[in-house]
């Protein structure tokens, strides 16, 4: 699995943020590196995929580069299988 190296991000909103504002916060943040990975067509998918998904540590996932990659490419891989493309 290719890592994606994250940028030094301070998480220290996340703990006053909460529901849409905490979403944005982590969207913004995360989006620009999936689209320079994955591209821009799917970008907002995989982006949004992971911001709904409930197990998604946001805070681990705005700091440990494995994790976040691990996090995006799995997505990645449920989109790709629910549009019945092989990777």
């Amino acid at each position: 699995m290719k890592v994606i190296q994250l940028p030094q991000i301070d998480v220290s909103p996340l703990e006053s943020l909460q529901g849409d504002e905490r979403n944005n916060f982590v969207g913004n943040n995360i989006y620009g590196l999936i689209s320079a990975v994955l591209g821009q067509e799917v970008a907002p998918r995989i982006t949004g995929m992971l911001l709904d998904e409930s197990a998604v540590n946001f805070s681990q996932l705005l700091t440990d580069s494995q994790y976040f990659s691990g996090k995006v490419f799995e997505a990645h891989s449920l989109w790709m299988n629910s549009q019945g493309k092989a990777q």
